[in-house]
């Protein structure tokens, strides 16, 4: 199994910790910075990308990724929007609207 996970915040780290059990899935990371939480705390040595997924974009890095299974990490979301005023609301929208035009199975986290 193939997994995309966007952002690697609190939830993501998580997940991660649980998916690294499993030697027959594969985890593709990105994150809109090379430093995110899972690799401060050395959960994972880096990121594979460094890539600010969209509405626009989401489809066409998912056919280059290919993966099983897109999880978000909302978190990470809300960590890159927080100087926003009602950034949380936002960064919800912005999760739901990727999530339902995205063509491969999506959950946020």
């Amino acid at each position: 199994m193939r997994i995309w996970l966007i952002g690697a915040d609190e939830a993501g780290s998580e997940v991660l910790r649980q998916i690294q059990k499993n030697p027959n899935i594969e985890v593709i990371v990105t994150d809109t910075t090379d430093h995110p939480k899972a690799v401060l705390d050395r959960v994972i040595e880096k990121v594979d990308a460094v890539e600010k997924v969209t509405q626009v974009n989401i489809n066409i890095l998912a056919k280059r990724i290919r993966p099983d299974l897109i999880l978000i990490d909302s978190g990470a979301a809300k960590r890159n929007l927080s100087r926003l005023s009602g950034a949380m609301v936002y960064a919800e929208a912005f999760q739901n609207e990727i999530a339902a035009i995205s063509d491969f199975p999506c959950i946020i986290i």
